[in-house]
């Protein structure tokens, strides 16, 4: 069919050849990136930071939840000899504080002793090293170093006197501030009392803990519903959390225990200065994973090196240190401790490092049982079971 127009003819398709605009397929917009694919990115970024920034209340709290899971076998045994479980926690409370207390009292000759003889030891340390270097290369390494920093020094001075002040310009020196050793001491003064503040408020909050007993899982279980299922699964994740970590905070006192005696013991044997010392303070090194042994094998080392004089009493002290670090990890923890971490070394390893850079120390030392709690939520979560796969070693 054709028409006329003043402009020409127009030519009109067939009824069949006409098509709606409406029919025609339009190409799709970029669809926009949905909130629900950012929301969950965005929240823990924010719970990272949050937690970075309240460090100062979520660290007792955290510490307290460990030391009450340590002491809960203690309290649940004495409330079963009908006793009130806000006198037992009291009593077992009372019990570890007379003991810490007693152990610090029969060591305090020793550490007094440490702490006097830092500046002698630091002293020869200094000489040792010289001697070494002048041996090594015929001349103090020490020597040259200074001898080029006086020479840099005066011409230096050299320079600024050579341009005398312009009229007017008052020469200005700056001074130093003098040594003062009160300074120091107030520091440190200020360092004991927060740690003071901060064990208390700890005491308190684990005392809290044990006389509150199962209170808040009660709690938690009713929060989550009437649906029978999902009450189920947490009360077998809550059972699953309590087992694992009462069970792997058994076996790293034991273990550490061991490796604090067998530390003191070795050391004493070859003859280093305060054994005790040194082995509990590897004891408590052991609490951190992977980074303790190193750290304890290194002091031990640089203590023995300092005083026998030679390289080869550090590398042995070192060595008797890793050795019965090696025993205790490859032989006590496993049989002790057996699967019920259950998080393999990468993710163990990495979340070393994010605690550590999240809490400092306390953070590496809180970081296995915080993620043994990570784990075993996200295996019973089905929308977190990826995450735990994630993290287990299986």
């Amino acid at each position: 069919m054709r028409l006329n127009s003043p402009s020409g003819a127009v030519a009109i398709p067939p009824d069949s050849e006409v098509t709606d605009a409406a029919e025609i397929p339009q190409p799709e917009p970029a669809s926009p990136i949905r909130w629900q694919t950012l929301a969950p990115i965005v929240t823990g970024l924010a719970v990272i930071f949050f937690l970075r920034y309240a460090a100062a209340v979520f660290v007792p709290l955290v510490l307290a939840v460990l030391v009450a899971y340590a002491l809960e076998p203690m309290v649940g045994r004495i409330t079963r000899w009908h006793i009130p479980r806000p006198l037992s926690a009291m009593l077992v409370l009372l019990a570890v504080l007379g003991g810490l207390g007693w152990a610090a009292y029969a060591s305090r000759n020793n550490f007094i002793a440490v702490v006097e003889g830092v500046p002698e030891t630091a002293k020869r340390l200094r000489t040792i090293l010289q001697q070494h270097a002048d041996d090594a290369e015929g001349s103090s390494t020490l020597d040259r170093i200074k001898k080029a920093a006086t020479e840099i020094e005066k011409t230096a001075e050299v320079t600024a006197t050579s341009s005398p002040p312009k009229a007017g310009v008052t020469r200005v020196q700056v001074e130093p501030p003098r040594f003062r050793m009160s300074d120091y001491f107030l520091l440190g003064s200020r360092g004991l009392a927060e740690l003071a503040a901060q064990a208390t408020v700890i005491l308190f909050l684990v005392y809290f803990l044990l006389a509150s007993g199962d209170l808040y899982k009660r709690k938690l279980v009713r929060i989550i519903g009437d649906d029978f299922s999902k009450k189920r699964i947490t009360v077998e994740a809550l059972h699953e959390i309590d087992r694992q970590i009462e069970r792997f905070l058994a076996v790293q006192i034991w273990t550490s225990t061991f490796v604090g005696v067998a530390t003191g013991l070795g050391l004493a044997l070859v003859g280093v200065a305060h054994p005790a010392i040194w082995g509990a303070a590897a004891g408590v090194l052991n609490f951190i994973p992977y980074f303790g042994a190193v750290i304890a094998a290194v002091g031990l080392g640089i203590i023995a090196f300092v005083q026998f004089g030679t390289i080869t009493a550090g590398l042995g002290v070192g060595g008797i240190a890793l050795v019965i670090r090696v025993i205790e990890g490859g032989l006590l923890s496993p049989v002790l401790m057996g699967k019920a971490a259950g998080i393999n070394g990468v993710a163990l390893f990495v979340s070393l490092l994010f605690w550590g850079w999240l809490w400092g120390l306390i953070g590496t030392l809180v970081a296995v049982p915080i993620m043994m709690i990570v784990k075993t939520a996200c295996e019973r979560i089905d929308a977190l079971q990826a995450v735990g796969e994630l993290l287990s070693e299986k």
